[in-house]
């Protein structure tokens, strides 16, 4: 069997090693060694290190993919982190848009009223439908502001908890 001689990279004392071997334990100072191979040459690292070095390259990936989530949350909703008063403006655009479309219904029942009492006939037909129309886009604009309220509300959650876990990881 062909054996090579390469040094400890603890302690710098002379290993002979088989030409196939990956893991040898030093004789003098008992540490765990990979031997590592190149075009021009062998030689030993410690695999303690190599286990610290994966274990703060893990951190790092772990930051990086939190880093990337909260991105990713303020792309999915088209914002950048929102100030309170932002926040309220999906409910209170659905509540302006419902109060919006009440009174165009009211405005085009009064015009239907006005075109029946008037003997218009027909003619009624199209303002009462675009009555019927306002109410409908008013229960619309409600609802939405209702669900962009909570999907926001959901949003701002996941982001805090990705906030405090990015905390927590750059504390260690």
């Amino acid at each position: 069997m062909e054996t090579l001689s390469v040094r400890c990279n603890h302690c710098g004392a002379p290993l002979q090693v088989a030409n196939n071997t990956r893991f040898v334990t030093c004789q003098f100072c008992q540490s765990s060694l990979e031997v590592k191979r190149t075009d021009s040459s062998v030689f030993t690292e410690e695999v303690a290190k190599i286990a610290d070095n994966t274990g703060r390259m893990a951190e790092s990936l772990e930051v990086i993919t939190l880093q990337n989530e909260i991105e990713k949350l303020d792309r999915e909703m088209g914002i950048q982190p929102v100030a309170s008063a932002q926040k309220k403006a999906g409910l209170v655009g659905g509540v302006m848009g419902g109060a919006f479309g009440i009174f165009f219904a009211v405005v085009c029942f009064l015009m239907a009223y006005g075109f029946s009492s008037a003997g218009a006939g027909v003619f009624t037909i199209v303002p009462a439908g675009m009555g019927c129309f306002g109410l409908v886009m008013a229960v619309v604009s409600v609802i939405g502001g209702v669900n962009h309220e909570a999907v926001n509300s959901t949003r701002q959650e996941r982001r805090a908890e990705l906030e405090r876990q990015l905390a927590e990881l750059r504390q260690k």
